[in-house]
């Protein structure tokens, strides 16, 4: 077992530097795919969950065909440069389109400025900029991890006519406007909306709303969920609006 509790896993891939194409393995569906190029962020990852990992040194993604994305679980992400990004964005959405359920992590290890908003509206479940200090970056990295789905997997259903939202063992009476909140970030694409979107779910009609009003009302949910469940589901995206926790959800 894993030492939190997680499911075995198998097999990990490091990307680093080098590349060695064709590179095979002959193990076509590994569990997690790590694309890092920073020696201490491997290493940081490697002690994190390392117990049942084989770590292979590099493949050449683009001429190395033989891994099958769909069947992952988790894949981290480095972003050590800034103008790497576009390269991370775009096999970040790839991944999106095929795997629904797995949990993507990216980590920002350099020191210039960054936004999270388009790996997040590509599928990313978490983006994390480390800071500098090595004993903080373990410690974020560790807490990113504990409060993933990927780590601390819960389920949840919404029952839009009862308006709760329960499990198996409690249920949460939620109001209706809560509960279109909710129906919204679920139908959303990548469980992401921005505070425009939401403001006009709850009202079509709607031309202007108080942000902070909304901001209110969806605090007080989450408030609500956090005291009934201890769980976080209703995550801010800064600058753009709010995700939902990826598979903790349905109805």
């Amino acid at each position: 077992m894993h030492k939190y509790g997680k499911i075995e896993l198998p097999l990990r891939i490091w990307v680093g530097d080098m590349l060695f194409a064709g590179y095979k393995t002959g193990v076509n569906s590994p569990s997690v795919f790590s694309f890092a190029h920073t020696k201490v962020l491997i290493d940081d990852i490697n002690t994190l969950i390392s117990s049942e990992i084989l770590h292979l040194t590099a493949f050449d993604l683009e001429k190395n065909q033989n891994y099958n994305f769909n069947e992952a679980e988790a894949f981290f992400f480095e972003i050590h440069t800034p103008d790497i990004n576009s390269e991370n964005l775009e096999l970040v959405k790839k991944i999106r389109q095929n795997n629904q359920t797995a949990c993507i992590f990216i980590i920002v290890t350099h020191t210039k400025p960054y936004s999270s908003i388009n790996h997040y509206i590509a599928g990313a479940d978490h983006c994390i900029k480390l800071p500098s200090v090595p004993s903080e970056k373990k410690n974020l990295l560790s807490r990113t991890l504990d409060d993933s789905h990927w780590m601390s997997p819960a389920q949840l259903f919404l029952d839009r006519t009862r308006l709760l939202l329960c499990c198996s063992a409690r249920r949460l009476e939620i109001s209706f406007t809560e509960m279109t909140i909710i129906d919204a970030l679920i139908n959303a694409p990548e469980h992401i909306l921005s505070q425009d979107s939401i403001a006009k779910t709850l009202d079509p009609n709607i031309i202007f709303y108080d942000p902070r009003a909304l901001e209110k009302t969806i605090s007080r949910l989450r408030t609500k969920i956090k005291k009934t469940y201890n769980l976080e589901i209703i995550l801010s995206v800064r600058s753009h609006g709010y995700r939902l926790r990826r598979g903790t959800v349905v109805g």
